[in-house]
């Protein structure tokens, strides 16, 4: 059976505008909305409910699930700590890297561009790479021919 990365769950400081960027930078649609009740039950937003909507019921959105494809980024409400994740990747096809660079929007910082990669920090602070499906990974120093070789 192949390893498959079903998803990723983070901690956002603003949930709204994390499921607005996600949801446009990697072209996701929204799966649910959920509300955290007291001590730890979760409450699923029906679909139709939006976050006006919820906002104006006195409702809390505190998750946010997003797909594409198989893939579920999961968002949670709260403060992301620095060093927890360094990097998070995902593969895409070559034309679909061009679609994610043209849909980055200010302020994202971008790190490295490449017509086969791009590498950036989004505005929650997360360090995204997209490359190519069928890329392999490899070594900093393997990429940029900068190798270490033992004294002797």
């Amino acid at each position: 059976m192949p390893f498959t990365l079903k998803y990723v769950a983070l901690h956002v400081s603003d949930l709204r505008a994390a499921e607005k960027y996600y949801a446009k930078v990697f072209a996701m649609t929204l799966l649910f909305r959920e509300s955290k009740g007291d001590a730890e039950t979760w409450h699923t937003l029906r679909p139709e409910v939006d976050w006006d909507d919820a906002e104006a019921a006195g409702i809390a959105i505190d998750m946010v699930s997003l797909r594409r494809d198989a893939f579920v980024l999961a968002l949670f409400r709260g403060s992301p700590a620095s060093g927890t994740v360094f990097e998070l990747c995902v593969g895409l096809e070559l034309d679909e890297i061009g679609a994610v660079r043209s849909r980055l929007p200010h302020p994202t910082r971008v790190i490295e561009s490449q017509p086969d990669s791009l590498r950036f920090v989004d505005p929650f602070g997360f360090r995204w790479a997209v490359q190519r499906s069928d890329a392999v990974f490899r070594s900093s120093g393997e990429i940029a021919g900068r190798w270490l070789d033992p004294p002797g």
